[in-house]
C-alpha cells in the first residue's frame, strides 16, 4: 500500500510539472495550468503521498508495547533502518522469543536505541521483552525494567530443566551457597549430544562449616566449559545442605551455550 501510494504521488508531482511546460510550449502559457482550480491541490496531494506515507511508516515503527507478558529475547540479526530520532538510530532487532510455558519462537521489532547502548544490542546479546497479550507475535524491548531478574531467571530455569538439567539441580543453584571445589577426577561417559559431553566428576568441596566433603556427580557439560574442569583445577560450585551430594556448577558460559538454552541460532 506504502509503495502504491508513494508511486501515485510521484505521478502527481510529474503532471503538475509537466503540464505548465506543455501548456507554454504549445501557446497556452504557464498561467492558463497553474491558475486552474485543481492545479494547487494535485501538487499537495501529490507531495502527501509521496512524504506521508515514510512518516506515518516511522511514527507507527516507534510505537511500543507498554504492558505485556515478560519474555526473554536472544538477538538474531540486527540492522539500522536509516531513521533517526534525537540523532539516535532506530534499529530492527530479530530475536528468539522466550517466554512461560511455550516454545521460542522468533520475532522482530523495531527501536531507537541510544548511541552508547548499541554495544548491548549485538547477535547473541539477552534482552528482556514484553509479549503482547493478544498476539504474541508483537514484541516489544523491556524500557521500564517490568521485567525482573527473577521473571529472567524463572525462564532460563525452565529452558535449562527442558534440556534435561534436574529441578534441584536450578535449586541449589538458586537457593544455594557458593563454595570451591577441587575437581580430583573427570570420567567422559559417552559421547557427545547437542554440544553436551556426559563426565563422571569427582569433587572435593570444603563446606562453610569448615567440614570437607568428596562428591561424585554426573554432570552434562558443554563442550566449550571442558577447559575449566580440568583434573586438579579449582572451580566455583553451589552447594546446599538440603542436597549433600550433589551440586550445580558455577562455569564460565559461552555465547553459542546462551543461544542453545534459549533455542536459537545465530546466522
Amino acid at each position: 500500500m506504502i509503495k502504491f501510494l508513494t508511486t501515485t504521488g510521484i505521478l502527481c508531482i510529474l503532471v503538475v510539472a509537466i503540464l505548465p511546460l506543455y501548456a507554454n510550449y504549445i501557446g497556452n502559457g504557464v498561467t492558463s495550468i497553474t491558475d486552474a482550480s485543481w492545479y494547487r491541490p494535485l501538487m499537495y496531494t501529490g507531495a502527501a503521498l509521496v512524504f506521508l506515507p515514510s512518516l506515518l511508516g516511522t511514527v507507527f515503527s516507534l510505537r511500543t508495547i507498554k504492558s505485556g507478558e515478560a519474555a526473554v529475547g536472544l538477538i538474531r540479526r540486527v540492522q539500522q533502518t536509516g531513521t533517526y530520532v534525537n540523532e539516535q538510530p532506530q534499529l530492527n532487532i530479530e530475536v528468539m522469543v522466550t517466554r512461560q510455558g511455550q516454545q521460542p519462537y522468533p520475532a522482530s521489532f523495531q527501536a531507537i536505541i541510544p548511541q552508547t547502548a548499541i554495544p548491548q544490542f549485538q547477535p547473541g546479546s539477552v534482552i528482556p521483552l514484553l509479549v503482547s497479550a493478544k498476539h504474541p507475535s508483537k514484541v516489544g524491548l523491556d524500557r521500564n525494567g517490568q521485567v525482573s531478574q527473577e521473571q529472567v531467571q524463572s525462564l532460563l530455569n525452565e529452558q535449562m530443566i527442558r534440556q534435561g538439567i534436574a529441578p534441584e539441580m536450578m535449586e541449589i543453584a538458586q537457593h544455594g551457597e557458593q563454595l570451591y571445589a577441587k575437581v580430583l577426577e573427570v570420567v567422559p561417559l559417552g559421547t557427545s549430544h547437542q554440544g553436551k559431553l556426559p563426565l563422571q566428576m569427582t569433587l572435593s568441596v570444603t563446606t562453610a562449616t569448615g567440614e570437607t566433603r568428596t562428591i561424585q556427580t554426573k554432570k552434562d557439560v558443554f563442550e566449550s566449559s571442558l577447559p575449566q574442569i580440568q583434573q586438579g583445577h579449582i572451580i566455583r560450585v553451589m552447594y546446599s545442605d538440603k542436597y549433600p551430594n550433589d551440586v550445580a556448577l558455577m562455569l564460565q558460559t559461552g555465547e553459542q551455550d546462551i543461544q542453545r538454552a534459549f533455542g536459537g541460532t545465530i546466522d
